[in-house]
C-alpha cells in the first residue's frame, strides 16, 4: 500500500476511532465525545493547533494516555500505524508540539 493510500486509510480510521473525542479540522471531526459510540463520552484535546509526532500518537493509542483503554482493544496495529501517520501528516505544520502531558 502506498503512503498516500495509508494516509487516506488513516483519515478514515481517525474519523472512526479518534474524531469523536479529538477535534481535527482536516478530518472534519468535532471532538465532543459521544455516548453512543462506545469510545467515551468526554472530548479530548483538540489537535487543530497541536503538532502530533507519529511516535507520540502510537504511544498514546497503545496505552500511556488515559482514555485509550477502549481504543487499543478495537484497533489493529496496522490501523494504529495508519492513523498515526495521518495524524502526523495532518498536524505537521501546527504551531505547538504536543507533549505527553497534553493527553
Amino acid at each position: 500500500m502506498s503512503s498516500s493510500n495509508n494516509l487516506v486509510a488513516g483519515k478514515a480510521l481517525y474519523r472512526k476511532f479518534c474524531g469523536q473525542c479529538h477535534a481535527l479540522s482536516s478530518a472534519q471531526s468535532a471532538g465532543f465525545g459521544c455516548n453512543d459510540c462506545g469510545l467515551g463520552q468526554d472530548g479530548g484535546p483538540s489537535f487543530n493547533n497541536l503538532k502530533i509526532p507519529y511516535d507520540l500518537s502510537v504511544q498514546a493509542i497503545t496505552g500511556s494516555f488515559a482514555g485509550h483503554e477502549i481504543v487499543i482493544k478495537r484497533m489493529t496495529f496496522p490501523e494504529i500505524y495508519n492513523v498515526s501517520a495521518f495524524l502526523a501528516a495532518a498536524t505537521a505544520t501546527n504551531p505547538y508540539l504536543a507533549r505527553e502531558s497534553d493527553g
